[in-house]
């Protein structure tokens, strides 16, 4: 059985074959994410995402078509109605959305876990009521779920 841990560099590198792009695309971003399926990907097991923000990152007002479970394991998260700490703990159903949610000024790192793996790389966004999902495992697809967060944010300031 291995054991990592959250600050050895090869944790953040633990991601499943097809899912090679989501690390990526957080790369200079101050964040990170890994994988751990806990089955087979291709029969859509249940997984644990940790995912490391930088301080004061956005993660935009999104939903997932699983339920899903996340705890905080460092540093802060605004969720809007408090700030949750190490140890608090978020759970939503599936296509209840939720955020944006903001890392603390010392930034934040949770662990999500997904009731199946493909909830875990495809996000749901309303944009300006127009709900659209975004599979960010496939290229640009981060980028571009990113840029249509913006580009609501601005219309709606």
């Amino acid at each position: 059985m291995p054991f990592m841990s959250i600050n050895d560099p090869e944790f953040w590198k633990n991601c499943p074959q097809g899912l090679e792009l989501i690390p990526k695309s957080m790369e200079g971003t101050g964040g990170g994410v890994a994988y751990f399926v806990m089955g087979e990907p291709k029969d859509n097991a249940p997984t644990v995402v940790a995912l490391r923000m930088a301080p004061n990152w956005v993660l935009p007002r999104h939903a997932h078509d699983c339920y899903r479970f996340e705890v905080v394991v460092q540093g802060t998260l605004d969720v809007g109605e408090r700030i949750l700490k190490v140890g608090d703990v978020m759970v939503s159903e599936p296509n209840i959305f939720y955020g944006p949610h903001v890392a603390g000024p010392e930034g934040c790192t949770t662990f999500e876990i997904f009731s199946n793996h493909a909830a875990s790389h495809e996000a749901i966004l309303d944009l300006a009521g127009r709900v659209v999902k975004f599979d960010v495992s496939q290229p640009g697809e981060f980028r571009r779920m990113m840029e249509a967060q913006q580009a609501v944010r601005k219309q709606s300031a």
